[in-house]
């Protein structure tokens, strides 16, 4: 597994819609993301989860990515095997 960090969505203290689109478009295009850790920011996530939907990418919040990866891995390990994003998504009550 490897993880790959995104820029921060917040610029001057300001929320970036821009940065935000990109990082979830980013993921959605990616095929081998299997989920899209997110930062716990409710306004954030109004914005990214439609993108994440669409494409069926599950998202992960907690309050550090440390914290995150820890979940993302615990998941993945107790998984039925099938494809991880589906399985991700069930696990988090998203699919």
């Amino acid at each position: 597994m490897r993880a790959i960090c995104l820029p921060s969505p917040r610029e001057a203290k300001k929320l970036s819609l821009a940065t935000l689109g990109a990082n979830a478009r980013r993921a959605t295009e990616d095929s081998t993301s299997v989920a899209y850790l997110e930062a716990p920011d409710p306004k954030a996530s109004r914005f990214v989860h439609p993108i994440l939907e669409t494409a069926q990418v599950p998202w992960v919040l907690a309050s550090s990515g440390t914290v995150a990866m820890r979940r993302l891995l615990q998941l993945i390990e107790k998984g039925d095997g099938g494809p991880p994003r589906e399985s991700l998504r069930q696990a988090l009550g998203q699919g």
